[in-house]
């Protein structure tokens, strides 16, 4: 994406944002869950910045009389642009178990899939799930089956970015998450600080969560792999790494606090791994062909 397409669809998410502050004012129906990522937005609209790390995440209360639904939902730069897709989106209720939360989310991304390019549709989307939650909510268990099967055969690579990570309490939690379960994946600390979990989609984005909710100077998601574990294959095979663990890439000269990290060590890290294309996505600095 060029930089004018990307300004134009945060420009489109900021107005965006505007319009759902005016719908919703002094109630906790609508919440900006990064505020900060808005003066980011701004700043490289202006070009006062040349790159943007974080995304916009909202989040909506939504009052039925078959029960209440909290809706939250990642905007990514490449929105609006190209749909949401249903990695976007996270639905909880207390109406719905673990497989109907899942059927409702793709029923969102279905209906999110049928509106115009370019257009803004976070707002219909909420009034669609509005009206369609209690009838949604019957169906939602006859297909119970069929969507815990294709939950256990979905495999997600999240590349998280943040401004900087030296807070042991934070890297102590991000540990935690990403020894949980069956994810794998680092965290280098330092200046950029950077997170990689990788596993079971579901326990993906449950630990981004997690995280991102933590207070940060600065922090996104900044690339995300879904794959589909075909019937015989390995989620093993999928792997870039083999368990969860914090990354030391220290010398002498980088050894204070505050050091960068050593960013030729990382490259090598990652070639070791097969996956050194990723580091021209996380920092736009492209890479010498192996």
């Amino acid at each position: 994406m060029t930089d004018e397409g990307l300004k134009e669809n945060l420009s489109l998410q900021l107005a965006e944002i505007e319009m759902l502050t005016s719908m919703y004012p002094g109630n906790d129906e609508f919440k900006l869950l990064s505020p900060a990522a808005v003066s980011e937005f701004q700043d490289f609209i202006d070009g006062k910045t040349s790159s943007v790390l974080t995304s916009l995440d909202i989040s909506f209360k939504i009052a039925t009389e078959s029960g209440a639904i909290d809706l939250e939902v990642r905007l990514p730069h490449s929105y609006p642009s190209r749909p949401l897709e249903v990695t976007a989106i996270t639905v909880r209720s207390e109406s719905l178990d673990k497989t109907g939360h899942s059927a409702l989310t793709k029923a969102i991304s279905d209906f999110l899939s049928t509106q115009p390019v370019g257009c803004l549709a976070v707002s219909p989307a909420v009034e669609w799930t509005r009206t369609n939650f209690p009838e949604y909510r019957s169906k939602a268990s006859g297909e119970a089956a069929s969507t815990a099967e294709a939950e256990a055969r979905s495999f997600t690579r999240l590349w998280i970015v943040s401004h900087h990570i030296y807070n042991k309490n934070k890297r102590r939690l991000i540990l935690e998450c990403g020894t949980r379960g069956s994810l794998s994946g680092f965290c280098l600390p330092g200046k950029p600080g950077i997170i990689c979990f990788e596993g079971p989609s579901s326990e993906c984005l449950e630990a981004w969560s997690v995280i991102k909710n933590q207070t940060w100077q600065r922090i996104g998601l900044k690339h995300q792999e879904d794959f589909l574990v075909t019937e015989g294959q390995s989620v093993d095979s999928l792997r870039k790494f083999h368990k969860f663990a914090e990354l030391a890439f220290n010398t002498k000269q980088n050894a204070s606090r505050d050091h960068h990290m050593d960013m030729g060590e990382f490259l090598k890290f990652l070639k070791e791994r097969n996956c050194d294309d990723i580091f021209e996505l996380l920092f736009g600095i492209e890479t010498k062909q192996r």
